[in-house]
């Protein structure tokens, strides 16, 4: 039967239905699962999101639940702009369509920036017409290839400094172990590179004739999805790093002592990474409920082959409340340790300086932002309250002649927030050389807005003061409280 045959037929047949759920007082066996609007993505990838299978008993009471959290999970997956859960009991049996809109799967973005450490810098930069450091690039993101959900991102940058990152996700390589696999490489080559701090100012080094810092950073990754809701993630990489020969001038200057641990300007160390996640959040991109938790350990260098021993543990945890249709609470707390006497500056735990080094982890304490704090122990404890001006929801735009098709369901959230952060950073390693916002209470509250668009696109625009009495205005891009 032809695809479209098939949609007409099982339309259809729900119009014919006419029991309804309380007509029933048992379990129900789910019968029919089918997909709708899937034209690229297979079945199968949908399918492994449904919290039941065919063939299950459920309790009618939790069908409900059970759909709505299903229809969550295959949203989460970001392939699609709307996902629709439509089910019907007849006597004992349930049967359930699933209907899905597609998204666009080629996203190109350009890269044009300042290099500026803070909001302060850029604004300083702009009025200055001082473009020294503008960088300017490509970000590809492809999704669903083969319609397997794999990703395969690329990312080039030129002008102050070079980056290049390739990246692939393969979901299910071995599918009935629920195994996920990665692995790409990084590549940066910058003139200048933060070799300390001042009182939290960011103190830069580099040269104008050649490039300060060069690294290299292969890596391969598993994900072992133990349940929907739980997964183990496992990654090795080899970082090879050397520095201009103008370091050794650096390491005469007391005011950045023992940037790097080798005499020769060269880092090379093997990682290991392990992180457990439990993840029962609704929306991930926007979380209105539900609650999230991690823990996390990077295990690098092996003695005798590597320029660095050392290690780091962590946590998280967040949790989002509903309080009432408009009314959203969320709070959440980090913990990250160093163990180990031999870390390189560039490797301790920061606040303020965005890293990459674990997967869904937040390095900012509002209101200070235009500070960097390092140090061997970084605790952060955010608290968050949102109203509603438009609650998240799946806007119908097909009225709007001009948009793509793929944009005529949006989602789309409109909310006014007010959050008050506490944070805490203790420095007990060797190349501690500003204690300025250490070993003391942190704390930061503001205000801000938080706008979401098309494909959970999040913009906040937030003013935020911290305990030194200072304020600004600052945008950002991502979850605050992850």
């Amino acid at each position: 039967m032809p695809k479209s045959h098939l949609r007409i037929f099982l339309l259809m047949l729900f119009c014919l239905m006419k029991a309804e759920f309380a007509m029933a007082d048992h379990p129900v066996k789910v019968m029919t699962l089918a997909i709708i609007g899937a034209d690229k993505t297979k079945s199968w990838v949908v399918l492994r999101e449904l919290n039941f299978k065919r063939g299950d008993m459920i309790e009618l009471e939790e069908v409900e639940a059970r759909l709505e959290k299903s229809r969550q999970n295959i949203y989460n997956l970001g392939l699609f702009n709307d996902v629709q859960m439509k089910a019907q009991v007849i006597g004992d049996q349930l049967h359930v369509i699933i209907e899905v809109k597609e998204r666009w799967f080629v996203f190109g973005a350009p890269i044009l920036r300042l290099e500026e450490r803070n909001t302060y810098d850029i604004v300083n930069t702009i009025r200055e017409r001082n473009f020294r450091r503008l960088v300017y690039g490509l970000n590809v993101s492809w999704r669903n290839i083969t319609g397997r959900n794999e990703t395969l991102t690329f990312s080039g940058q030129l002008g102050f400094s070079k980056r290049l990152r390739i990246d692939f996700l393969r979901p299910a390589m071995f599918r009935k172990s629920n195994v996920d696999l990665r692995f790409g490489y990084r590549f940066i080559n910058e003139k200048e590179i933060i070799v300390g701090t001042n009182e939290g100012a960011v103190q830069w080094r580099g040269t104008e004739t050649e490039p300060f810092q060069v690294s290299h950073e292969p890596f391969i990754a598993i994900r072992k999805r133990i349940s929907l809701y739980e997964n183990l993630y496992f990654e090795m990489n080899y970082k090879w790093l050397s520095f201009s020969d103008s370091l050794y001038v650096l390491e005469i200057d007391p005011s950045r002592n023992n940037f790097i641990t080798e005499l020769d300007g060269k880092e090379a160390y093997p990682s290991f990474i392990l992180q457990y996640t439990v993840d029962r959040r609704d929306i991930r991109r926007f979380p209105l409920k539900g609650f999230k938790y991690q823990f996390f350990g990077r295990f690098t260098g092996i003695k005798g082959i590597s320029s660095s021993q050392f290690g780091k543990l962590g946590l998280t945890f967040a949790h989002h409340i509903p309080l009432s249709k408009r009314w959203n609470f969320a709070y959440g707390t980090h913990l990250v340790l160093s163990i180990g006497d031999s870390i390189p500056y560039f490797e301790k735990n920061f606040i303020g300086v965005k890293r990459r080094e674990f997967l869904g982890i937040s390095t900012n304490l509002r209101g200070y932002q235009p500070f960097v704090i390092a140090g061997s122990a970084v605790n952060m404890n955010k608290a968050e309250i949102k109203y509603g001006i438009i609650p998240y929801h799946i806007a119908d735009l097909s009225g709007v002649g001009f948009l793509p098709k793929k944009w005529k369901q949006s989602p789309s959230a409109l909310y006014v927030t007010a959050f008050y952060e506490l944070g805490f950073v203790r420095d007990d390693s060797f190349n501690n050389n500003d204690d300025f916002l250490k070993n003391q209470l942190l704390h930061g509250y503001g205000v801000g807005l938080n706008i979401v668009g098309f494909y959970d696109i999040l913009l906040r625009l937030e003013y935020a003061r911290n305990h030194l009495n200072q304020g600004g205005v600052y945008l950002h891009g991502s979850v605050p409280i992850k």
